[in-house]
């Protein structure tokens, strides 16, 4: 215990050397989520050629409900399907894997209908799917009085509001739709967790250069305590990165103008995603130490690796607004897994127990990639 204390106070004392490292750590994804945050401000979800999907509940199985949907599909930017059971439902919302549940059902004079937004779903695209649905109605009360109508009347005095109810999936309490703040802050806190991996490979690397990791091998303490003493430094960096950018969500994005972030109600689960994504984010840095040769490889490769793992995995382009095909192709990516795991906490109200499988992936992730360093270090040393 000694001897990993001992480690550990020594690498708190060269990380506070390169106060330039740590400054790049915490000011560069808090500069993100700020400029991000504000700059997508209602724009978030823009799809781009991308449809959405409606999933459509008729409860009313009438002439008019089917006159409702026949408008309605006219909307070529909506991809319209049948509603299943609740359960699924519910699940398709709060994976994004569809942006509304359309409800309709008799009203006294006409149809009604009830509007289910999933937490993906920006404000910008809501308004426009809402107007629609309320324009479709409005149009079919529309045949239903035009014989008792002044030929002169303007049809838009006809649409009717209350005609359509908004709720929001996994809605907070504020009862307001989740904003872009609440995607961008745990897209690049994912992201810079991750960036650990350039100074904790380059450590490794300067050690092993300077023949430090090779007089520890011979001294009477565990092969594990010189990495434990490393891993546990980073591993509270990362932790106060998380209260940074939580913080930065809270408080400073709200000063600018932007929406406020809202936390889930699982701090038991964000506790254990935040462990998680870090254990394979140190995982990822100690096999990129082990392959790179040099500082500069080490620099060079773990940058671009993670700048292409947050490409892939929804950090810079979120998942839900690409084809089908790259969706499937982003879960490769453990960046996806972490954000996945905060965006069930912080959008969808999820629990410890909705996190556990991208938790797990994390730490599996973490694993085989120390394991891996493992191998291929004692292959380079045979």
């Amino acid at each position: 215990m000694t001897a990993l204390l001992a480690s550990i106070h020594k690498e708190l004392r060269l990380l506070m050397r390169d106060v330039h490292g740590l400054l790049l750590l915490f000011l560069m994804p808090m500069a993100f989520i700020l400029i991000m945050s504000l700059a997508l401000q209602n724009q978030f979800a823009e799809r781009s050629g991308v449809r959405l999907t409606v999933l459509v509940d008729d409860q009313s199985h009438s002439a008019a409900s089917e006159s409702v949907l026949q408008s309605l599909a006219n909307n070529t930017a909506f991809e319209w399907q049948p509603a299943a059971d609740d359960a699924s439902n519910k699940q398709q919302l709060g994976n994004d894997k569809a942006a509304f549940l359309l409800q309709l059902h008799d009203g006294k004079d006409s149809i009604l209908a009830t509007i289910t937004v999933a937490p993906g779903t920006n404000a910008q695209v809501e308004a426009l799917f809402v107007a629609a649905v309320r324009e479709a109605i409005g149009r079919e009360r529309i045949v239903d009085l035009v014989n008792y109508l002044d030929p002169d009347t303007d049809p838009d005095t006809l649409l009717d509001d209350s005609a359509v109810t908004v709720h929001y999936h996994a809605a907070k309490e504020s009862g307001k739709a989740p904003s872009s703040v609440q995607q961008s802050v745990p897209a690049w806190l994912v992201f810079a967790m991750f960036f650990v991996v350039v100074p904790l490979s380059n450590a490794l690397i300067s050690e092993r250069q300077q023949g430090t990791l090779k007089r520890l091998r011979t001294m009477p303490i565990p092969l594990w305590l010189p990495i434990a003493g490393k891993w546990i430094p980073f591993f509270l960096v990362n932790q106060v990165q998380v209260v940074l950018m939580i913080l930065v969500g809270l408080f400073v994005v709200p000063l600018f103008g932007g929406d406020r972030l809202t936390l889930g109600s699982s701090f038991a689960g964000l506790a254990l995603m935040s462990c998680a994504i870090s254990m394979a984010a140190l995982g990822y840095g100690l096999l990129v130490a082990v392959v790179a040769r040099t500082t500069d490889q080490a620099t060079t490769l773990g940058a671009t690796g993670n700048i292409i793992l947050a490409a892939l995995g929804g950090v810079m382009v979120p998942r839900f607004v690409m084809p089908e095909t790259m969706q499937q192709l982003s879960m490769a990516s453990p960046m996806a897994w972490g954000l996945e795991g905060l965006l069930d906490i912080f959008l969808r109200d999820g629990s410890m127990t909705s996190v556990l499988p991208e938790a797990g992936s994390l730490l599996a992730f973490g694993l085989v990639t120390v394991a891996l360093a493992g191998w291929l270090s004692r292959k380079q040393r045979a």
